[in-house]
Formats: C-alpha cells, structure tokens, sequence
C-alpha cells in the first residue's frame, strides 16, 4: 500500500554540540531523514526567505514547527534565533505556525521579539505565560503528558488551572433506566422583547440541548408564540410587556408562583436595559433562593447591588459577563484582564464569574480555571447567548458543585465549536449551527 509522506525541512540556528543528551539524541535521528539548513548570525531575512522558498520548490510550507526556545530562556534572543524568528514571522508560504510549550522569546520575561504562533501547544504544564492576553500565543491546546493527572488522595494547591475535556465524563455514561425527566432539573429563561427576541431562542434552544428535563421560557407576549413554534421542546409563558416592548414588572407572579418548579433560573437574554427590566431582575435576585444566572442584560450595577442581600441559605450566583459587561458591573474605567481584579470582585459580590474571552475564565473567588476550547468561530453574536443557555442547563441538572457544572457548559460550547470549524470553517457559518456539534462534542475524538 502506498502511505503519504511528509516532506520535512529542518532549520538549525544553533551549534549541534551544545545540545544535551536527549535533544543531541533527536538530531541525530532527524539530520540525515530530513532536509537540513544550518543558519547564524551572519544570515539576514532575505537570505532565510531564499532558502525556505528553494527547500519547499517554491511550494507553500503546510506548517511551521517552532521549537527554537523554551520556558527557561531568558532574553535577549541570540543573533541567529532572532533573524530566523524574524524571517518565518514575516514568510507568507506558511499555512499555520505551532509552537511547541511556548512561543519561542515568551517566558516569565519576554523578549520583545517572538514567533507568532497560531497555536500553542503547551506540553505537561500549561504555562501562565499563554494565558496573559498575547495574540502571539494564538490558540493555546493542551497536550496531556500525564502530569496533570493528580494521585488518589493526594491534595492539589494551585488556584489556577486548565480546564480538560473530562469534565464532561459524567454526560458520556448512561443514564438510568426508567428515570424521571424531572430527575434533570428544570430550568427557567426569562429574557427576550419585542426588539430582540432572538438572543432569548438561541439560549432555549441551548439549554434544551444540555441534557437537562425541564426548560420553561418566560418571553414577551407579542413573540412568544413566534419563539414557541420555534423551539416546542420547551414551555412557553407569554409575559405582558411595557409600552417599550420590554417585561413589566406587574407580571412577576407569573414566574414566583411557579418557582416551585425550578431548580435554576437564567436572567437576561435579550431582556433589554430599561428600568421594568431592571426591576425584574431585581426583585428575582433578591427573592428567589434557587441558582441565578445572570447574562447580557440582567448584568446590571443595580442588579449587582441585590446578590448580596441573599440568604445565606440561598444558591449561588454565576455571571456570564464579556470584558465591557464586567467593567460596567466591577466599575472598571479601562479593561482589566488580571486574575486579581477578577477574584477580588468575585470574593466582594459573592459570586461565580464566568469573564469571556479568547481564553475564558472562571473564577469562585479564589480559584481560576482556563478554558482552551473554542476559537474564532464563536467570535460572531449569539455566541453568548448558547453559552448561557448551556449553563443554565448544566446547573439546573446538578448543583452538587457549581463550579464543575459551570465548567461543563464553557467546555461542551468550545468543543462544539472546534467541531464547526474543522467541518465548516470559521466564515461562512452561523451561530446556531454550533447546537448541531453538540452531541458529537460529548463523544470522545
């Protein structure tokens, strides 16, 4: 049978006898199976851009492998490295650039210089460095080399940590024979007006595909039945609206009569920034006792001002906000991505913050997990709105550790992007096809 072959090109920027043993050991395997180029000091950019382009007969590179440097260096890049970073970065024939661990001139201090990566592949450990807002960093994907799997009994003291697709284990099992649906929770949505009723559907129809028994949906009267033949899989209440097409405040019962019924509520979707929604809001954080989720609109300084007023018996609060979103609610007056502004916030409000973002956080307050799922396909609208209808539903199944089924919702909705991108790209899609890779996004690659 016939295999593909790779043609591979090995560009050296240092001395071969300066390697330790195991590398030493890898270049002698590779020197003579691979095209091989040696490059110093005295080569310039042009000079690379000639080789590189005799090496790949004028062809475009599928992928550049960085591997120049590692955690441990320490500026500056040395002369021969540096020009080489330089070429590569600048080389247009390369489909994608993956840098091993970190990018080559990243470290606890950075060179100035560094490879672009399109992605990161951190080895073993994940290193802080990838988390802290470098677009040159690209992508960052973990690459288990066992030594994040923790010893039976054995205790863990980071309060930083990489959030793995094994979360989601616990979705992969059967489930009981003969169970009840009500034996998965039953979510309440209350979002949506007149003038956007869509970010209220894409949360619905999330959370109906999150595993969960129940999804009860709160919309305004005018477009409810319109939402309803949408979606029939979840129950609908038309809620009398304002002169502004927004909730009204009258209508409460509606939903606390029936709160009996819950076991989580998602705020927001859609809802809309008048004073009726704010109330609303309100008067459902300072009285209902079930898990809150508060996303989009119900992310208010008002709002804000009633979660600590709840009983101490009462479940938590989670916040799905993006960096405009938690500035306004944090009263930030520029973008602040530290883990200290966030858990500071998170410790004063007594809540669970998930801040989204390239690499989105959640924090309880004192730990923080990062999510490397995802990428820029979800960077279009509704991307949110999936996301909190995901953990609404993920709550609402299971409040045996808030932060675990938090942590399914952002890790099943990344995965499920990654889905759609490698099938459809990350252009010509639309949002909510994102529901169609959630299923597969549960099954193990």
């Amino acid at each position: 049978a016939d295999f593909p072959r790779a043609r591979v090109t090995l560009i050296f920027a240092g001395d071969p006898s300066d390697l330790k043993p195991l590398a030493a050991r890898a270049y002698q395997q590779l020197k003579d199976r691979v095209s091989q180029h040696q490059v110093d000091a005295s080569c310039d950019v042009a000079a690379i851009h000639e080789l590189l382009d005799k090496a790949s007969a004028a062809r475009a590179f599928d992928i550049c492998i960085d591997g120049l440097l590692g955690m441990s260096f320490q500026p500056p890049v040395r002369a021969a490295m540096r020009v080489l970073i330089e070429a590569v970065n600048c080389y247009e024939k390369i489909g994608l650039r993956a840098a091993v661990d970190v990018p080559s001139g990243k470290g606890e201090v950075s060179d100035d210089l560094t490879f672009h990566a399109d992605f990161s592949y951190a080895t073993g450990v994940a290193k802080k460095v990838l988390f802290e807002g470098n677009v040159e960093c690209g992508r960052v994907r973990t690459v288990d080399l066992g030594f994040s799997k923790t010893p039976a009994g054995a205790s863990v003291d980071a309060k930083e940590m990489v959030l793995h697709d094994d979360v989601l284990d616990s979705l992969r099992t059967l489930r009981p024979a003969g169970v009840d649906k009500r034996a998965f929770g039953h979510l309440f949505v209350l979002g949506g007006s007149a003038f956007m009723p869509g970010a209220l559907l894409m949360a619905v129809q999330a959370a109906v595909r999150s595993g969960v028994g129940l999804v009860t949906a709160f919309a305004p009267a005018s477009v409810a039945a319109a939402l309803a033949a949408q979606v029939p899989e979840a129950m609908w209440v038309p809620w009398p609206e304002t002169t502004n097409g927004t909730l009204n405040p009258r209508a409460l019962p509606l939903l606390l009569d029936r709160i009996d019924q819950a076991t989580a509520v998602l705020l927001g979707p859609g809802m809309g920034k008048d004073r009726n929604t704010e109330t609303v809001t309100q008067e459902i954080v300072g009285n209902v006792e079930l898990p809150v989720i508060l996303d989009a609109d119900a992310l208010r300084t008002g709002v804000m001002n009633f979660v600590p007023k709840r009983r101490a018996s009462a479940g938590p609060v989670i916040l799905t906000p993006h960096m405009g979103e938690f500035m306004r609610i944090a009263k930030l007056d520029a973008p602040d991505y530290s883990n200290e502004t966030l858990r500071t916030f998170c410790q004063s409000s007594r809540v669970t913050t998930v801040l989204k973002s390239a690499h989105t956080r959640i924090c309880d307050g004192e730990n923080i997990w990062y999510n490397t799922y995802g990428g820029p396909v979800l960077s279009r609208g509704g991307s949110g709105d999936l996301l909190a209808g995901l953990i609404g539903g993920m709550i609402a199944q299971d409040q045996t550790c808030t932060q675990t089924s938090v942590a399914r919702g952002v890790v099943l909705h990344g995965l499920a992007a990654q889905r759609l991108a490698r099938a459809h790209g990350q252009v010509a899609v639309h949002t909510t096809q994102l529901l169609d890779y959630l299923s597969s996004a549960l099954r193990r690659a």
